[in-house]
């Protein structure tokens, strides 16, 4: 399941909150992009990149640009 947000996960704080060419808005503090939504990240970002799944509280890490996510650590549910 590909990553979904709502209106709060697109909330904007001046300059902070930004979109990418998904749509999805985000929070950029130096090269590392901040996302957060319901499900599982998909889509492509900058290599680094963190996104938090709001629904289950997990945190993914962009591995590859072209949206490879994995779950960071060992988390659970």
């Amino acid at each position: 399941m590909a990553m979904t947000q709502a209106s709060s996960d697109k909330v904007k704080v001046g300059m902070l909150g930004e979109k990418d060419a998904t749509d999805k808005v985000y929070t950029q503090i130096g090269g590392v992009r901040f996302y957060t939504g319901t499900g599982a990240p998909t889509h492509a970002s900058v290599k680094g990149s963190i996104a938090i799944d709001v629904s289950t509280g997990k945190m993914h890490i962009c591995t590859v640009a072209t949206g490879t996510w994995v779950v960071v650590g060992a988390q659970t549910t």
